[in-house]
């Protein structure tokens, strides 16, 4: 499941958002692919082990947290990606729906990336 939407409220540069539901070990291959792929600088090993820490203290349903604002370099702009996250516990499994915020261009390029991980999932 990936949801858009305008968030145009108080982060005029990260005003659209892409979020998607993530198994936990699929988001350190996503981080890293999006940071070291895409990005001409994305989020560094230190940003991403950090985001990865919260995520496993987070322990309550519907939990949401938010990570921060990341400076990165999309196209040569300097550019900002704030993430957060959405836990979803249900038995002993555990989901999570990332969201990341950032300018319309970037966010269009993070959804095409979340559903190139839907589309592998399906295989």
């Amino acid at each position: 499941m990936i949801n858009f939407w305008n968030n145009a409220t108080k982060y005029k540069e990260a005003r659209y958002a892409a979020g998607m539901n993530f198994d936990l070990e699929e988001i350190e291959p996503f981080l890293n692919h999006l940071s070291n792929s895409i990005l001409d600088s994305g989020l560094t090993q230190e940003e991403i082990n950090m985001i990865l820490s919260e995520i496993a203290e987070m322990n309550e349903d519907n939990e949401l947290k938010e990570f921060g604002t990341f400076d990165v370099i999309y196209k040569g702009k300097p550019s900002k990606i704030r993430v957060q996250a959405e836990i979803h516990i249900e038995d002993e499994d555990k989901e999570l729906v990332l969201y990341m915020y950032s300018t319309k261009k970037l966010v269009d390029v993070i959804e095409k990336e979340m559903l190139k991980v839907e589309e592998q999932r399906e295989y």
